[in-house]
């Protein structure tokens, strides 16, 4: 069941997918796809940050899970 931004609950674990934010690589910004589950530890206008400290960029691309274990 894909859920969305909102729906988070801070603190909790999600299965999350999508593009991380790598900061800069020649002048543009660098991103990469992941798929983890882990615990959020907050949330901004633009980014899903982990208790790993990945910050998914919130876009098109990004897919929100709970997983089936919790």
């Amino acid at each position: 069941m894909t859920i969305t931004v909102k729906e988070i609950e801070i603190g909790q674990r999600y299965h999350i997918s999508g593009d991380i934010d790598n900061g800069f690589k020649d002048g543009k910004p660098y991103l990469s796809h992941d798929e983890v589950t882990r615990r959020i530890k907050r949330i901004s206008g633009t980014h899903i940050v982990c208790e790993c400290d990945r910050k998914f960029v919130i876009n098109e691309n990004l897919k929100i899970s709970i997983p089936g274990y919790r």
